[in-house]
């Protein structure tokens, strides 16, 4: 593969997705032996996370990976995930859809207590995802990331490693809503579910990542983090129903 100047290229260090980067910056690291020919690397033009070694980027350098992590790379996958974290992105989705739920039920209930009463909680949901397609996109664009993202570890970038725009940020929200979450109507999510998890785990990114040209990047995560954040939506559920 002939490196192109203008890419912005994601490595894998440490059990952690990093980037972007430049080539030259990622000869440097090579050469320096932060990466070696084992390392796996993506750009925008990959299909998936390939090594250095099956790319051939620098045939000019006569460096040797000192470690051949290649027979380690199984355990390494566990943690870096370069096929995707399905469970990770709807938990952390979930986390933040029910964060956003619980101020808007705060917020309309202070304003209009009779329609939070007589709304169903289906009602309340599909309202609370539709909202938050606005919502997500203008946190995206001004923050860079949303609040589960960032306790799971997980970070939403451009595939030219610029952080994502409004405009993006909202076609992305309408994307994964409409294909990933299937509006929130019953069992037209759970088809929508099942389907964008597989395209994730065969492919390494959703449908709407590709064609949007956006990635997400992982890094390791507490179960501590994983626990919390799966339990806040459960525990508003679980209150919702007692009240």
């Amino acid at each position: 593969m002939e490196p192109s100047e203008g890419n912005a290229w994601f490595y894998i260090r440490d059990h952690q997705q990093h980037g972007p980067v430049g080539i030259f910056e990622l000869k440097k690291m090579f050469e320096q032996g932060i990466l070696t020919a084992e390392s796996f690397i993506w750009t925008k033009e990959l299909e998936g996370w390939q090594t250095m070694k099956s790319l051939n980027l620098f045939p000019d350098s006569n460096l040797v990976s000192p470690v051949n992590l290649a027979g380690n790379w199984e355990e390494i996958k566990k943690e870096t995930y370069p096929q995707g974290r399905p469970i990770v992105r709807y938990l952390a989705r979930f986390f933040d859809l029910s964060l956003f739920s619980l101020f808007l039920i705060t917020f309309v209930s202070v304003f209009s207590p009779r329609f939070i009463l007589e709304s169903s909680g289906i009602t309340i949901f599909i309202l609370s995802l539709v909202l938050y397609v606005l919502v997500e996109a203008s946190i995206l664009s001004i923050f860079g990331n949303t609040l589960g993202k960032t306790i799971l570890n997980a970070r939403l970038r451009m595939v030219n490693g610029e952080r994502i725009d409004f405009v993006t940020a909202f076609k992305r929200s309408i994307f994964v809503t409409a294909a990933g979450m299937g509006f929130g109507v019953p069992l037209i999510n759970f088809i929508c579910f099942y389907f964008s998890y597989f395209d994730l785990k065969k492919n390494g990114r959703s449908t709407w990542d590709h064609q949007i040209g956006t990635v997400v990047l992982y890094g390791k995560v507490s179960f501590a983090r994983i626990l919390f954040v799966s339990l806040f939506p459960f525990s508003l559920l679980v209150a919702g129903l007692i009240i």
